[in-house]
């Protein structure tokens, strides 16, 4: 059943993600005998996230499921910018983004020798991009027709190639829809799954405030010249914008001046000479008034245990100094804030 005539194992490739419908759908294919290799597309716009390839070894490497994880934040991101079926409630493009991640896997299964993709997609579980029209609109678009395979919902799609060439047997397959976890739940406990993630906040791209704060920077600065630095940007500190031109960033804690470090690069970076405070970085400084700003904006942030003036020492493209700041009054930096 699941044998090519010269007796070559069947491989197929599992689009996968740290939850688990795909662990599941990765599972089920693999109970039947095929080859499984999962990959995950990254899209790294969660600087705080733990590291994907971490989280995905720990959950499929029990199964001797070989996961590969592929970056494609870069090419993704054109996307996000210019999405042709549109947003969301937030900035995420669903329908854009599966039928990229499907012609992404299409030339992995290529690479492979996969007969075909399965997904831990379930009819009705998200309106967007799961409705079952919707999930046969991206799998024509993905260039997939047909050749896609989701064990979790089979039972209530038309037939794929791989059931109708007797590759998997529909039969063991699952007719699981909408959006309970109960089905799911104890499938994980058949399938010897018991450490499953719990439903988390989901893509980033719906999160309110980070949507807040991309449609801003995409109306400020202009879709042409953002980057995947910028994206990944908006997930840390407090985000300040003084005017169209000028964007400030300003660390919360510790841990978010750590990762604001790797993003000095070629931006502003603004902090407090010899006291502690948040590391601060802006784009868009033209001149001394938004150095003055900028500045007074770290000093803002300065622990009240410190009493201004401030030394406030500045790098930026060819310059770097230290201006004499105090704290600019805190409802006006609120009414800047996103």
């Amino acid at each position: 059943m699941n044998s090519a005539a010269s007796g070559e194992k069947i491989k197929a490739l599992a689009l996968v993600s740290s939850g688990l419908d795909s662990l599941l759908a990765a599972r089920i294919t693999q109970s039947l005998g095929i080859e499984v290799l999962g990959v995950h597309f990254s899209i790294r716009f969660n600087p705080l996230l733990e590291d994907a390839g971490t989280r995905l070894t720990r959950l499929f490497e029990p199964f001797s499921l070989p996961v590969r994880v592929v970056d494609i934040s870069e090419d993704f991101l054109k996307v996000v910018l210019e999405p042709e079926h549109g947003y969301g409630k937030g900035v995420n493009p669903c329908i854009d983004c599966k039928i990229f991640m499907f012609r992404s896997a299409k030339a992995l299964m290529e690479e492979t020798g996969s007969r075909f993709l399965v997904t831990g997609e379930v009819p009705g579980q998200r309106p967007m991009s799961q409705m079952i029209p919707t999930l046969l609109h991206i799998e024509k678009e993905g260039g997939l027709r047909g050749l896609i395979v989701r064990p979790l919902g089979a039972h209530c799609l038309p037939e794929s190639i791989p059931e109708k060439e007797g590759w998997i047997d529909r039969g063991s397959l699952y007719g699981v829809q909408g959006r309970s976890r109960k089905e799911q739940v104890v499938l994980a406990e058949k399938f010897g799954i018991r450490n499953f993630p719990q439903p988390a906040g989901g893509c980033i791209l719906t999160d309110p405030q980070y949507a807040a704060r991309a449609r801003i920077l995409f109306r400020n600065r202009g879709r042409a010249a953002i980057r995947a630095a910028d994206m990944k940007l908006l997930r840390l500190g407090r985000h300040i914008w003084p005017g169209p031109g000028l964007h400030v960033i300003v660390g919360r804690d510790m841990k978010e001046n750590n990762v604001l470090e790797s993003f000095r690069a070629g931006r502003w970076c603004f902090e407090a000479a010899g006291i502690e405070g948040p590391l601060v970085l802006a784009d868009g400084i033209a001149g001394e008034e938004d150095i003055r700003l900028a500045a007074g904006i770290t000093a803002r942030y300065i622990g009240r245990k410190y009493e201004g003036p401030f030394r406030i020492v500045f790098q930026g493209p060819g310059r770097s100094g230290e201006i004499e700041a105090v704290r600019l009054d805190e409802r006006l930096v609120e009414s800047w804030r996103i």
